[in-house]
């Protein structure tokens, strides 16, 4: 059974893919977070788009510009459809020793983004407080594990894990030690410039059980095509979560609130076109496939609603047309396409065993970028923890077939986490 803190290493949401397809000239950039230093580091590296190669010398990234600092622990990334701020959940260290919980608060970290690809830091903007209905006041921190933004751009939802931890001013007699796990949330901020604003903290409701023995793990978040619904996969009890949000951030649940999914939820992934969910789970090594429809509620596919993957899903997306969904498998450090069918949301394996291909160790999350033309040339690239490396693929537009590029050492060992291309 894996730590709950690597489940939470190992979570990506389709928060940390982000699909971009406009540009212009020959050069983009691939944003990569790494958690090797603290705080963690956010480095810029070139991309040729007529190749899709990185820069590079002898088998090692270049970066270009200066690295930026992020927080604790950096994490999954998302960047604003303008592609003009990137934020990035830094985890923080939740298990850290004494009562100085700025040390295990995670945050996250916001950057502006140039018209040359380089970026500067916003700021940290801290997790608000536990609700203290729940727990009295200082005595939980808050880890995000997973960014979505609404298509407007108008809301950041962070999915967080939470741990019973006291600061030094807090009473917090009777509660669990230090590090235990607590029930996690949804949190939703307004963003105005990279600018975060807290709007509510949110509990994510888990199945009835005896107290104590279902303590909501949110793993990823993601929002639904159509705007108006968010998601959460909760791998502690081995549902999603679904919440319908107004036009000021406030949430309500959808009709039947969670719906059971397969083992270890761990990615959860709404396509840029029509109307359907995808759930990756972990363990029972499976996408659950649903439709979204008009209250938010979820229905399975017709035909095969659970379809097998590779070993351990931990990511999701699709390519710049939204023609083929792939899916980054940790465990078996592989990445599998699908044809995704609009109409009826089916996934169909583009090839033998998804037309699968192999990534570096401890794949953790993906990116894809089109070289901006109307040919549809594609690339994508694989943050390897395990490995410390960056995977390369050219994309076959017209099969969906994956061809690997070079793998690339990340400088310093870095230990690459959230990745993301502009």
């Amino acid at each position: 059974m894996r730590s709950g803190w690597l489940r939470g290493v190992l979570a990506a949401c389709a928060l940390l893919a982000i699909t971009n397809c406009g540009g212009s000239g020959k050069t983009g950039y691939v944003y990569l977070a790494s958690r090797a230093t603290d705080p963690g580091l956010l480095t810029a590296y070139r991309l040729d788009l007529s190749k899709g190669t990185l820069n590079a010398t002898n088998g090692a990234l270049v970066q270009t510009g200066k690295s930026a600092t992020t927080g604790t622990q950096p994490g999954p990334i998302v960047v604003d459809s303008t592609n003009s701020f990137v934020f990035v959940a830094d985890y923080g260290n939740p298990l850290d020793p004494g009562t100085d919980n700025t040390k295990k608060n995670g945050d996250i970290s916001a950057f502006s983004i140039a018209k040359n690809g380089a970026i500067s830091s916003i700021g940290l903007t801290a997790m608000p407080a536990y609700p203290t209905t729940t727990i009295p006041a200082g005595c939980a921190t808050l880890s995000p594990i997973g960014l979505a933004l609404d298509p407007t751009g108008k809301f950041l939802f962070v999915a967080d894990q939470a741990f019973y931890n006291a600061d030094s001013t807090a009473t917090c007699t009777g509660l669990p030690a230090n590090g235990t796990r607590a029930a996690g949330v949804l949190v939703v901020f307004g963003v105005a410039s990279g600018q975060l604003t807290p709007i509510s903290v949110n509990a994510i409701p888990v199945p009835p059980a005896a107290p104590g023995t279902n303590v909501s793990q949110p793993s990823s978040v993601a929002v639904s095509n159509q705007g108006n619904f968010v998601y959460v996969t909760d791998f502690q009890n081995n549902t999603v979560v679904g919440f319908a949000f107004d036009s000021n951030g406030a949430l309500t649940s959808i009709p039947g609130q969670f719906v059971t999914v397969g083992t270890g939820p761990n990615v959860v992934f709404s396509p840029p076109a029509a109307d359907f969910l995808y759930v990756g789970n972990f363990y029972s090594n499976d996408i659950y496939e649903y439709v979204i429809n008009s209250d938010g509620s979820l229905t399975p596919v017709t035909g095969t609603a659970i379809l097998g993957t590779g070993t351990g899903p931990t990511a999701m997306l699709t390519d710049p047309n939204a023609k083929y969904v792939y899916v980054l498998a940790n465990g078996g450090a592989q990445i599998l396409g699908y044809t995704f069918n609009h109409v009826t949301g089916a996934l169909t394996a583009v090839g033998p065993n998804g037309g699968a291909v192999s990534t570096g160790t401890g794949p953790v999350a993906f990116t894809i970028r089109s070289d901006g033309t109307t040919s549809g040339n594609f690339w994508l690239f694989t943050s390897n923890l395990g490995a410390n490396t960056i995977s390369s693929y050219s994309v076959n537009g017209s099969t969906g077939a994956l061809a690997q590029l070079p793998q690339l050492s990340v400088p310093g060992g870095g230990a690459p986490f959230g990745i993301v291309a502009h």
